[in-house]
């Protein structure tokens, strides 16, 4: 299974994009309750898009590593 480069640049932006919606959502957690101590990460408009965003953040990279293995075994470049 040659990975071309055209899916290998969709399966990156995806990582990316994932993480970076992870990213905004995290800082607008922590951010949110400035300027006092409230973290709002335990309520629930916070609490599941963190989950599921960091959840696909986790499976995307980790298929990232597999297709990097596979392809390393098979003595392709990526």
């Amino acid at each position: 299974m040659a990975l071309e480069n055209k899916n290998l640049t969709t399966v990156l932006y995806s990582i990316e994009g994932v993480g970076a919606v992870f990213v905004v959502i995290f800082l607008a957690a922590y951010l949110g309750g400035l300027p006092t101590t409230n973290v709002l990460q335990d309520q629930p408009a916070f609490r599941i898009p963190l989950t599921v965003f960091g959840a696909l953040t986790l499976i995307l990279v980790f298929v990232a590593v597999a297709i990097a293995v596979w392809h390393k075994r098979q003595g392709t470049e990526v």
